[in-house]
């Protein structure tokens, strides 16, 4: 018995051991992108709800007003009216008729709201059957040596307080103007300012861009093939600009590049 007590402990041992020597694995960037869509798509669904139902109210309280309105511009007004009965009648015309035309352009900006929102809520179904077929990276290298700064995702502006999102990671060089090198194979598909990212480059890796930017001495023409270290610039200050969007929509789907970063 006390063997096997002693076997049972010595296997449990090597189980632990093997389970602490095993590489921790990454997260699979499909299902961040999966996980970002479903968000995405219940935040549509509320809004396109709250959006219905303001349209909802707002017709409600349009028919009542343009019921009260026509019955003032249809009123009959006596031939024997007074000039200022006349003026005064004039004046409640062109109310009723400007009352008539701020609902209708009210109803418009709600309807064309909706309809926008309906047409994203299309792009994001469309954009969640791509998922599974898309070809991610395990790893992407650093583009340039330092530590996260600022992190991605929702944050809270220190000023003004409200809450914003940030689409990549701001890296912090160990010194100023370090080189920058492109995190993996791909061609460059523009190179030059982004507005409030200095100067930067978008490159293209087949189901996913990368953004390096907050650069200077960007020289790199477009349509050029690069590897993962081939130089792009320079930081231009201590900081350089990072982001990772999977190409399931239009614009891409910004996704946390951190995970994906080689340790």
């Amino acid at each position: 018995m006390r063997l096997a007590s002693g076997l049972a402990m010595l296997l449990a041992c090597a189980s632990v051991a093997r389970a602490e020597d095993a590489p921790a694995q990454r997260p699979d960037p499909r299902a961040q992108v999966s996980e970002q869509i479903t968000a995405e798509l219940q935040v549509l669904d509320q809004t396109i709800g709250t959006v219905g139902e303001k349209l909802s109210a707002a017709d409600a309280q349009r028919l009542r007003r343009i019921r009260a309105a026509y019955r003032i511009l249809r009123a009959p007004l006596p031939s024997d009216a007074s000039e200022a009965e006349r003026m005064a009648s004039a004046r409640r015309r062109a109310a009723a008729r400007l009352l008539i035309e701020r609902d209708t352009a009210e109803r418009t900006l709600l309807a064309d709201e909706t309809k926008q929102l309906a047409d994203a809520k299309t792009v994001t179904v469309s954009a969640s059957g791509k998922v599974p077929a898309l070809a991610m990276p395990e790893s992407l290298a650093w583009p340039v040596k330092g530590t996260i700064a600022r992190h991605f995702g929702p944050y809270e502006h220190e000023k003004s307080h409200a809450m914003l999102t940030r689409r990549g990671l701001d890296i912090e060089t160990e010194k100023k103007h370090e080189s920058v090198a492109a995190s993996a194979d791909g061609v460059v598909r523009y190179a030059g300012p982004i507005r409030g990212l200095d100067d930067g480059v978008i490159i293209d890796h087949g189901d996913y861009f990368t953004v390096v930017a907050k650069l200077t001495d960007v020289t790199i023409p477009v349509g050029t093939k690069v590897a993962a270290g081939d130089r792009l610039g320079r930081a231009a200050r201590y900081r350089v600009y990072f982001e990772v969007r999977v190409k399931v929509t239009p614009g891409g789907l910004p996704i946390d590049p951190e995970p994906l970063l080689s340790e």
